[in-house]
């Protein structure tokens, strides 16, 4: 792992909050721009910075060569290879390919509100319910059916600037909207960050966000490390499309940033088990 790189984005993630708390001044009382400004901020500090062109960030609905269609999504990390649909005059897409589509990361700086905690997850279940005809499995025969199937699903994050005190009010929520709807293990979130904070797993087997042998919701305290351990699984999910080295990064980002600080609440876990499968 390299300190320098850390050093570095311990100051991301002070300015991304700084930034955040000034987007609330400057857009007050008008909460879509005050919105907008934040996502911006993620856009234009973060994510253009470490998915430099040809990646391209856009805002809107994802839709899939099976005519289902997304919610608005915030902030969508297209491939290089999606084709060039921003209008130049607005930098919005004029339509967005799941299969060009590398992740979608939700933006919600206040996860202490139960109705944006839920609106969150609907936005992801939305973006799930997608599906990929192309996926980055080069060696299929070594792969299961359902590790296959995954990857054909698009990669998601919320991104949150604070959340409870205590982390198992949040995940509560979480496993009592996913009970109450009924929302198979395929449609729920793969990964929660909160800024400074701390880093919400959902792991399921063959999933992205799989941290075998753990299932569940896991949680690590990631703290001045948050943004370091987003950026790692920015780029450890697999991608729309296969490539063939390594990335940049991965020499010089490890799950040390996580792996001995995980957690889980077993109760909770518990709960998520009574929910069934779903194959589309």
């Amino acid at each position: 792992m390299n300190e320098k790189l850390l050093r570095l984005l311990k100051f991301e993630a002070k300015e991304i909050q700084l930034s955040f708390e000034k987007a609330s001044i400057e857009g007050e009382g008008t909460p879509q721009e005050v919105a907008e400004r934040r996502e911006m901020v993620l856009v234009k500090s973060f994510l253009e910075k470490y998915f430099p062109f040809p990646y391209r960030i856009a805002k809107g609905n994802i839709i899939d060569s099976y005519n289902e269609r997304s919610n608005s999504i915030d902030c969508i990390v297209l491939s290089p290879s999606h084709p060039y649909t921003i209008d130049p005059k607005n930098e919005n897409a004029s339509i967005i390919f799941a299969d060009g589509v590398d992740f979608a990361v939700e933006v919600k700086p206040d996860f202490t509100n139960k109705k944006e905690i839920e609106r969150s997850l609907n936005q992801i279940r939305s973006v799930k319910k997608l599906r990929r005809k192309r996926d980055s499995i080069l060696l299929k025969s070594q792969h299961s059916a359902e590790t296959i199937a995954n990857a054909k699903l698009i990669p998601t994050f919320i991104f949150s600037d604070k959340t409870f005190v205590d982390i198992r009010t949040l995940i509560n929520h979480i496993v009592d909207y996913y009970l109450l709807n009924n929302v198979p293990p395929s449609e729920q979130f793969d990964f929660i960050v909160i800024n400074n904070r701390a880093i919400l797993f959902n792991s399921r087997e063959n999933s992205y966000s799989y941290l075998s042998p753990n299932r569940g919701i896991l949680f690590a305290e990631t703290n001045e490390n948050t943004i370091a351990t987003f950026l790692l699984f920015l780029n450890k999910t697999p991608k729309s499309e296969a490539t063939i080295g390594p990335n940049v990064l991965d020499f010089y980002l490890d799950n040390k940033l996580f792996s001995s600080n995980l957690k889980t609440f077993h109760d909770l876990n518990d709960k998520l088990t009574n929910i069934p499968k779903r194959s589309k």
